[in-house]
């Protein structure tokens, strides 16, 4: 009888993961799959702005909706008898803010995706002192 293989890794998620090293391609634990490679375009400055801009538009839109409802409440509040347009206005902010929710958080989840390849290609070049894999842009008619 041979007794099973020793892992060098802990089999067991509750002891923690391996420490990583860069550039890090393997997986945390034996019996998850591999991490997928960084994408070249995730090195460029473009890729950055762009996840940066996934993240916060959805985010100012929501804050500035929900402070404009309030503001509506409180301005129809203030005179009921002849602002009272504005406290279905405000109904209608929040009406808004409930099916754009989901639209919004469609561009917010890759942006946050984004956010964390590229800050992972900026910590893989860090720590290798590599440089970044070049991008290709694909033209028409080659």
């Amino acid at each position: 009888m041979t007794k099973p293989p020793v892992h060098p890794v802990p089999a067991d998620p509750s002891t923690g993961p391996v420490p990583l090293r860069y550039p890090y391609t393997g997986a945390p634990y034996p019996s998850y799959p591999p991490r997928p490679a960084i994408p070249p375009a995730a090195f460029t400055r473009g890729y950055r702005r762009t996840a940066l801009a996934l993240v916060w538009i959805p985010v100012a839109l929501m804050v500035t909706a929900g402070v404009l409802s309030v503001a509506l409440l409180a301005y129809a509040d203030s005179d009921p008898t002849s602002n009272s347009g504005a406290g279905y206005l405000a109904l209608f902010v929040w009406g808004v803010m409930l099916v754009g929710g989901p639209v919004l958080l469609g561009a917010f989840v890759p942006g946050c995706i984004m956010l964390s390849r590229s800050g992972q290609a900026r910590a893989v070049g860090r720590a290798a002192g590599c440089q970044p894999p070049p991008v290709t842009s694909v033209r028409p008619g080659s």
